[in-house]
């Protein structure tokens, strides 16, 4: 044993016996943040798949996430104010979404599974500690990110040492979190992505089929000028019913 493992193990000491005598009990472990849950509770692993769960589309939605979240820092930016992700945001969440470091951060694309340390975020974005906790900071408040802080036993039990400690964060992906209009465009964007991808290898289409036609003009005529009349309502050229809020 080094001496300095020894030194500390004599400190130890010393605070056990002197709490003892004192009649004090250890309290919480200061180094573990408020609200953090044990590693191995189900609410530290809120992780979802990530797209459809396949590498393809999975692959596809991060595209679309990233595609989003850059025109969403450009718009806001045009309206007159600052960029809300900012530069070392949209790179925090290319890491954190595997598209950025030469080591890149594994995610698992069927559960979501996703919990790097700081610091590798840091290594890979090649960004200080300091910086990526504030671009952390900065997706989470504008909905591109959530993480649930997580805690996890020490091997110290009975001692009169930390029981508990911090480790990494669970971070996950909440499309519902986001502003109505960037969630809507990812929606559309994913949407165009999977039928590209179901073109590319091939699979029938998933929509339904237009119904035959009736052989009676007279009928044809009237359905088809109905559904020029629907086009009209819905392009805003006749009056329509008031909309139905979402």
């Amino acid at each position: 044993m080094s001496g300095a493992s020894v030194a500390r193990q004599a400190r130890l000491l010393t605070k056990k016996l002197a709490a003892e005598l004192s009649g004090k009990k250890r309290g919480p472990d200061r180094r573990v943040i408020r609200h953090s849950v044990d590693e191995n509770e189900p609410d530290a692993k809120p992780w979802r798949p990530i797209g459809d769960g396949t590498r393809d589309g999975a692959l596809g939605w991060i595209d679309c996430m990233l595609e989003v979240a850059r025109d969403f820092d450009d718009l806001e930016r045009r309206k007159g104010g600052g960029r809300p992700l900012g530069g070392t945001g949209i790179v925090v969440l290319e890491v954190l979404l595997g598209r950025r470091g030469r080591k890149r951060v594994p995610i698992d694309f069927k559960t979501g599974e996703l919990y790097p340390m700081i610091d590798t975020i840091a290594q890979a974005a090649n960004l200080c500690r300091v910086t990526v906790v504030r671009a952390l900071a900065r997706l989470k408040a504008h909905g591109f990110l959530r993480w649930v802080r997580r805690s996890k036993k020490t091997d110290k039990e009975g001692e009169f040492a930390p029981q508990r400690v911090q480790t990494s964060n669970a971070y996950y992906f909440d499309p519902g979190a986001l502003p109505k209009a960037v969630r809507i465009r990812l929606r559309q964007l994913f949407d165009r992505k999977l039928r590209a991808i179901e073109r590319r290898n091939g699979a029938p289409p998933t929509g339904p089929t237009a119904p035959p036609k009736p052989s009676y003009s007279p009928l044809r005529a009237a359905l088809e000028a109905f559904g020029d009349a629907v086009d009209l309502v819905e392009h805003g050229s006749l009056p329509s019913s008031p909309a139905i809020p979402a």
